[in-house]
């Protein structure tokens, strides 16, 4: 059963969030299929797929998630993933600045029955925002060092 479930969490990101195909999306999520994102207040049901695709095929139309890793246990899929798009579409209020990101990340499904029942999403939004130029990278006060042992990202050797 863990193979078949890995198997749907990764049609369901090659074919819907991907290709931007929905004609599925009631046949494999529940009818109560809830989404637990930050910052999208997302109706229940199959329409929050469908919407949370629209959201981001219309700010980033070349939109794509590499899945990098399924992991299962039980009921629960986690994805690791490394997404990318092009900001030519608006997002949100902020118009189109034509950079690219780049975001890895790791979200959670729950699927029971051959459907998909719950989905927890851990989009990177600041790190989008801040690879688009529309925050700034935050910066230590003059002299401040990170703690021991830890090199901070975009330090000199470091990769961003």
């Amino acid at each position: 059963m863990s193979q078949s479930n890995e198997d749907l969490v990764r049609f369901i990101t090659e074919e819907g969030l991907n290709k931007g195909e929905w004609g599925f999306i009631d046949e494999v999520f529940t009818a109560d299929y809830e989404v637990h994102t930050a910052g999208l207040a997302l109706p229940k049901g199959p329409t929050a797929f469908q919407l949370a695709v629209q959201f981001w095929k219309r700010a980033f139309p070349d939109f794509h998630c590499s899945v990098e890793q399924l992991l299962s246990d039980g009921e629960y899929v986690t994805l690791r993933f490394r997404t990318t798009g092009t900001h030519t579409g608006p997002l949100m209020w902020m118009p189109p600045t034509g950079r690219d990101f780049v975001v890895r990340g790791v979200d959670l499904h729950r699927v029971v029955d051959g459907r998909v029942v719950e989905s927890w999403i851990s989009d990177d939004f600041p790190r989008i925002l801040i690879e688009l130029g529309i925050l700034d990278e935050p910066q230590p006060p003059a002299g401040a060092a990170p703690p021991a042992g830890v090199a901070a990202a975009g330090a000199p050797g470091r990769p961003r």
